[in-house]
Order: structure tokens, then C-alpha cells, then sequence
């Protein structure tokens, strides 16, 4: 459920900007963009007559860009402007960003770059 909520909303926000997400791992042609995302499970975190009350889902997703994208202007405003439209639509979506962005460069050794958002997706159930 909460991956299929991710899906929907990644692919509903950035389909006009040809950035494709992949649930655990890419797949398919190489591109200049891509996300990967992962759920860190589904904690139950407060409880009530023995029932559970509300649960926690950790996302942890991942944006690749291209090295080469950090070499002009154009292309640090893309990956930053990127950045942006993931933080929000996850947060129109009800995704928490609680702890932020961060670089983490070439995590891979792939000349792709990354970004790494920790996101928490809390509900009542």
C-alpha cells in the first residue's frame, strides 16, 4: 500500500519531466535521471486497549543524476528543481521529510550522483 501510494505519486509528479522510479532496484535503459526507491518496513508505534492505533512506513528513495549535470548551471538548477518537486509532491501525498536531504555523490561508482530522502509516511488504522 505504501509503496504503491510512493509509485503513484512519483510517476504522477514527474512523467512530463521523463524521470522514471523503479521499487528496489532500476531497470531498463540507462537514463540521465532516475529514482529507486525502498520501504523500510511498517512499525506499529502506539497502541491502545491492545489494539494498534498508528503505524510508521520508512521510504527511503533515492535520486541518480548524472555527474555530468553538475557541470553547468542548467544542469545544477535541474537536479535542484528535481529535488524540490520530489519533496513536495511526496508531501502533498502525506510523506514527512523529518530529517531532510542529503548528498551522498557517487554512491555507486556508476558517474551517477545521488541524492537520498528519508521519508515517513504516518497513519491512524
Amino acid at each position: 500500500m505504501i509503496k504503491d501510494l510512493a509509485q503513484l505519486t512519483l510517476d504522477t509528479a514527474l512523467t512530463t519531466y521523463e524521470i522514471k522510479s523503479y521499487d528496489q532496484r532500476k531497470s531498463g535503459p540507462d537514463a540521465s535521471q532516475y529514482i529507486v526507491y525502498s520501504q523500510q518496513g511498517d512499525s506499529e508505534e502506539s497502541f491502545s486497549d491492545d489494539a494498534v492505533d498508528v503505524k510508521n512506513a520508512g521510504i527511503t528513495l533515492k535520486y541518480y543524476y548524472r555527474t555530468g549535470l553538475l557541470e553547468s548551471n542548467s544542469g545544477r538548477q535541474t537536479v535542484r528543481e528535481t529535488e524540490v518537486l520530489i519533496e513536495n509532491s511526496m508531501a502533498a501525498a502525506g510523506f514527512d521529510l523529518p530529517f531532510g536531504k542529503f548528498d551522498a555523490g557517487d554512491v555507486d561508482d556508476i558517474e551517477y550522483f545521488v541524492t537520498v530522502f528519508e521519508f515517513e509516511y504516518w497513519r491512524v488504522v
